[in-house]
């Protein structure tokens, strides 16, 4: 699983810099005179954009007793640098690819019970279980950070409506926990907590051109591995700014 860890993380990076390399050389080409017809930019140009992603994440489907996480707590942040590739843009409705590398974090917050958190995700004996904290907790979530590669068709209306279809696959690159008792000092512990390293999903987009959109994920698969945490798909939704 390393090496395909490494393979994806090589493939991701190296599509990245060959976009933004292709758009170096095609702006260096240009000769621009006086007299020069400049195309509409916007449309007939790679554009590049930087992106926030902001909202709610979690898990879905049936979950084992004890993983109940906040939806409110539960928070999805990604900041991604994407490219907006020309596809079909002389008619009204315009086509284009969006793509580009991201770095996504998924927090899932326990839910508190009671006025207070107590479960905490432990890795133990080839398993994911729940244990008991002695003592009330302030906090406790699981933390997964991931390097994607969306691929998002997006079609442009001349009322300026935009819709994006599209998919995205990633490697994880680090997983924790964070315990925070009511009093005391919060407790990191890296580890993979049985969780896959490659992870893919869906995607949709739905905003006005110059305003924030919204979107929503959803990865169908689990993001742990067979037998050795719950079989839980995962859903996103915010909007993107």
């Amino acid at each position: 699983m390393k090496a395909i860890q490494h393979l994806l993380v090589v493939a991701l990076i190296a599509a990245s810099t060959a976009s933004f390399a292709q758009t170096r050389v095609s702006q260096e080409q240009e000769t621009p005179t006086s007299c020069t017809v400049r195309p509409n930019k916007s449309a007939d140009h790679i554009m590049s954009d930087f992106s926030l992603y902001v909202g709610f994440n979690n898990f879905g489907g049936s979950l084992p007793t004890g993983y109940d996480f906040s939806t409110i707590g539960s928070r999805f942040v990604a900041l991604a640098w994407q490219k907006r590739i020309p596809l079909a843009v002389n008619g009204p409705t315009k086509l284009r690819l969006i793509t580009g590398p991201e770095v996504a974090w998924n927090n899932f917050m326990f839910e508190r019970s009671g006025g207070s958190i107590r479960n905490t995700l432990k890795a133990q004996n080839n398993q994911l279980v729940i244990e008991s904290s002695g003592v009330a907790l302030r906090k406790s979530k699981l933390v997964t950070t991931q390097l994607n590669l969306p691929v998002i068709l997006n079609l442009s209306f001349k009322s300026g409506l935009t819709l994006g279809l599209g998919a995205y696959a990633g490697v994880r690159l680090d997983s924790y926990t964070k315990v925070k008792p009511e009093t005391g000092s919060a407790v990191r512990t890296h580890g993979s907590f049985y969780l896959n390293t490659v992870r893919w999903g869906l995607t949709t987009e739905l905003g006005f051109r110059g305003h924030a959109n919204f979107f929503a994920r959803y990865e169908p698969q689990s993001q742990f591995r067979a037998g050795q945490g719950p079989d839980a798909s995962v859903w996103a939704v915010g909007i993107k700014l």
